[in-house]
């Protein structure tokens, strides 16, 4: 009977004959004995070798790959490892078969959650073998469980799994986005694109008719590498026909509440909340709140220009404003996990994130104390003023910031807020599900000064704004919504343009003329005018969804393979020189090296 190092964490094959295989993870040498903890995906088993099987089991090396036969039997009392889900049985082997030997590993593979590990470049470069670890395999297991819940969710709900083309027309004119581009041998001089998402198929899929789509899909996306991207992803991506953006977000949240109750074995909330756009930044000061704490943005800009307090002043008579949070800190007792130390990085992290610095107060006695005093004497005449507004309270912390550009200030108090209030840690909910809703359809380009799409091209502005479009296209605003959870935002989608000439128009506004909008996406456009169904449809990035479920930061942990901080693999050395030779003779292309 063959089993698995797991399987022996019941008593049903006590007694019996088995036949196993792993890799040693431990090897223990005794006189007359050899233990060896063999390891699977399943767990680990102990292997006991005696008489005959011990001058070969004194050869087996740590990740030796064997197999063994063998009988299994109740460890002695003094013998047991509680610790071990199989810590009650073992297998005293009668044979032993030694399939691969290993190389000494270039780190420990270690069962411990939470053992001292190597440098990630080292794990990363033999992700292979950092596989092997419990904890590293947990968090791909986990991944796969989310994935195959969804699967069952959509295939419930009469969904179709699609798979639309990965070789693609480049669309960077109309996207602005840079794609991934891969040279045609057959037609020399030209080139396919990777898709950054499947959205003009997914579209072309409800013109069809299939009206409801999904697809676990790889994405490819150009852009400058940040510690929290990979150029190559997966997302969950569904569209569906004769539907409204509320049917399709109470699709996900049905969705979710069926992962936390499947895999995480927990309920969460429904409906989830919304919020604007607009009111999102002006509360929070950016559009992905984190809402497990709900220390809102207060305009303190009336109240600062009345202190003596210059370095705040002097930046409002210039017309810059001042915005303040208050946090319950219990600042000053042994249960504050702020101190003084911690503010002053807060103050260098508002350098940082682009602002002069930052004012901090606490509460004491009813006023506002500061580190110089200083600072809040120069605030004394608006003490209680300040402390209502705030509603705050003895123990609080308060941050006050100000700069010229109301943007600025409010994208790095927005940072602020969601650090300092991890660190206080007093959450209303583990997990925060946030619908952001009604985005405007354009922004302008901060260097341009250009309309360009806040989301994508495709976005269908709202009724009651569309009237805008010929005069003020920058106050429509688009039926998106974005899902935020813990302040990550995970997904995003909206109604699309099913109009073929409202498609061309926004085309237009953002700049393009006919020549190109036929060069880009003509396709698109004729496809529109064959009758398109109203349709809409949401991607949820799987990598970050699943890292973020499970209270992890770095999403490369959940990624089989991923690629380092450069956008570069770990293990092949990706992306690597291709000959001129071959470039030549199969894509006519010369490389400026130069």
């Amino acid at each position: 009977m063959e089993i698995t190092c797991g399987d022996l964490s019941s008593a049903k094959y006590d007694k019996k004959k088995v036949s196993i295989n792993g890799w040693c993870r431990y090897v223990r040498i005794h006189k007359d004995k050899v233990f060896i903890d063999l390891a699977d995906r399943y767990g680990i088993t102990q292997i006991v070798f005696e008489n005959n099987l011990l001058d070969q089991a004194r050869q087996l090396g740590r990740e030796f790959v064997i197999r063994v036969e063998g009988k299994v039997r109740k460890r002695g009392k003094k013998d047991i490892n509680p610790d071990m889900p199989t810590g009650k049985f073992e297998i005293l082997a009668e044979s032993l078969k030694i399939i691969n030997k290993s190389k000494i590993p270039p780190f420990e593979i270690i069962e411990e959650k939470g053992a001292f590990l190597p440098e990630e470049e080292l794990r990363f470069k033999y992700r292979y073998l950092d596989l092997r670890r419990r904890e590293a395999l947990n968090k791909i297991e986990f991944r796969d469980k989310i994935i195959k819940s969804i699967r069952k969710f959509f295939w419930d709900n009469n969904f179709l799994e699609l798979e639309t083309p990965l070789l693609i027309k480049d669309t960077y004119d109309a996207s602005g986005s840079r794609t991934f581009i891969v040279p045609s041998r057959i037609h020399k001089g030209e080139f396919y694109g990777l898709p950054q998402s499947p959205q003009v198929y997914k579209q072309l899929s409800m013109i069809s008719g299939l009206d409801k789509y999904f697809q676990i899909a790889r994405v490819f996306r150009d852009e400058d590498p940040r510690e929290d991207r990979q150029p190559e992803f997966t997302q969950l991506d569904l569209e569906t026909s004769f539907k409204d953006e509320h049917y399709i977000q109470d699709l996900i949240e049905k969705m979710i509440k069926r992962i936390f109750t499947e895999v995480l074995h927990k309920n969460i909330k429904t409906p989830f909340k919304h919020l604007d756009y607009k009111e999102a930044i002006k509360l929070y000061g950016n559009d992905k709140p984190d809402l497990r704490f709900d220390n809102k943005i207060i305009d303190v800009t009336a109240e600062m220009s009345k202190t003596d307090y210059n370095v705040i002043k002097n930046v409002i008579k210039n017309g810059g404003k001042a915005i303040a949070i208050d946090f319950e800190a219990q600042f000053g007792t042994k249960e504050s996990k702020i101190d003084k130390e911690f503010m002053s990085e807060m103050v260098e992290k508002a350098k940082m994130f682009g602002l002069g610095g930052l004012t901090w107060m606490f509460v004491k006695d009813k006023k506002l104390r500061s580190e110089p005093e200083k600072i809040a004497e120069a605030m004394s005449g608006q003490n209680s003023e300040i402390i209502k507004k705030l509603n705050s309270k003895e123990g609080d912390i308060i941050i006050i910031c100000t700069d010229i550009s109301e943007s600025l200030l409010l994208s790095a108090v927005s940072k602020l807020r969601r650090i300092i209030g991890i660190k206080i840690g007093k959450f209303r909910e583990e997990y925060s599900f946030l619908w952001v809703d009604k985005f405007p359809v354009f922004e302008k380009d901060e260097v341009t000064g250009k309309l360009v799409p806040m989301h994508n091209p495709f976005v269908m502005p709202t009724e009651d704004t569309i009237k805008h479009i010929d005069s003020k296209p920058e106050e429509m605003l688009g039926k998106r919504y974005d899902l935020v959870l813990n302040g990550i935002e995970v997904g995003g989608g909206s109604m699309r343009i099913h109009d073929p000439e409202l498609q061309r128009k926004i085309l237009k506004i953002m700049g393009l003329n006919d020549k190109e909008i036929e060069e880009s996406l003509s396709f698109l456009i004729e496809a529109l005018s064959y009758g398109a169904p109203i349709h809409g449809g949401i991607a949820l990035g799987l990598d970050r969804f699943v890292a973020t479920l499970a209270k992890e930061d770095d999403i490369r942990e959940f990624i089989l393979f991923p690629k380092n901080r450069k956008f570069e693999s770990f293990i092949d050395g990706s992306p690597t020189p291709v000959s001129e030779k071959r470039l030549k003779e199969d894509y006519n292309l010369k490389i400026d090296r130069g």
